[in-house]
């Protein structure tokens, strides 16, 4: 039930004009993919949008740090900061944030960590090469008809484990679910299917929804998988590394 797959959803919505930075690092090439990446995408509205436009990067960098501290699953505030931090000459910090946006399952950073980040993904301690994260987050989520996620064509040697296993796994999410309540007025049955990160520390990062249920499941089957305390990391070739895995969290009214 419980299985690892790879997701590809559409762009972030986003829109940057970029016409007017100057950049001193790394420039021309690598900085005309950056504004190519962006003219495809379409950015909210907001104050570290308008402080970028004006060149303001230390004071939009600690806006989105704002932003960030209150929703850390945000592709919109990843994708503005990535941006600050390249401008700055923080390429770590931006290839960071670039890999955050890639983990949280929008592909439109693909170029970004290619060309500007050497091709390597960062996540915690975490670096998985170009192959691996194209491979992990290339094919397409089916579920027209299937109860249960697609089956990645990625898979470590030995899988991520919940601690106690799938059975323990199963009550954690049964024990600790709270029915929205607008989810009880609607009698709102089924499933949400939550995609995230287990690195290679255990830790579980950079959860989001795949198949949602409205009505208050959405949130609170992120509430369940953000809060979830650290499983055991899966491995290749007896060494941890980052997985990608996915679980449908149940609702059900009587």
């Amino acid at each position: 039930m419980f299985q690892m797959y790879q997701i590809k959803v559409s762009l972030i919505s986003t829109i940057l004009f970029l016409s007017s930075v100057q950049v001193h690092c790394q420039k021309s090439i690598q900085d005309s993919l950056i504004k190519k990446v962006m003219n495809q995408s379409v950015f909210n509205e907001d104050e570290g949008l308008q402080l970028i436009r004006q060149g303001k990067y230390e004071e939009a960098g600690s806006v989105l740090n704002e932003v960030l501290k209150r929703n850390d699953l945000s592709k919109d505030a990843y994708m503005k900061r990535g941006i600050v931090n390249w401008q700055l000459q923080n390429a770590e910090g931006a290839c960071r944030d670039w890999s955050a946006v890639l983990a949280l399952g929008d592909t439109a950073t693909f170029k970004l960590l290619d060309s500007q980040c050497n091709g390597n993904m960062l996540i915690g301690e975490d670096t998985v090469k170009k192959d691996d994260y194209r491979k992990l987050f290339a094919s397409n989520f089916n579920n027209d008809k299937s109860n249960g996620p697609e089956i990645s064509k990625v898979k470590a040697d030995v899988m991520p484990q919940f601690k106690g296993g799938d059975e323990a796994l199963y009550r954690y999410l049964k024990d600790n679910l709270k029915m929205p309540e607008s989810a009880k007025q609607k009698k709102i049955n089924g499933r949400v299917y939550i995609n995230f990160v287990i690195d290679s520390q255990g830790k579980v990062q950079f959860p989001y929804v795949v198949r949602g249920l409205g009505h208050g499941c959405d949130d609170e089957a992120l509430r369940l998988v953000k809060n979830m305390p650290a499983w055991t990391p899966g491995k290749t070739a007896g060494k941890p590394v980052l997985v990608r895995y996915n679980i449908p969290v149940k609702f059900s009214n009587p």
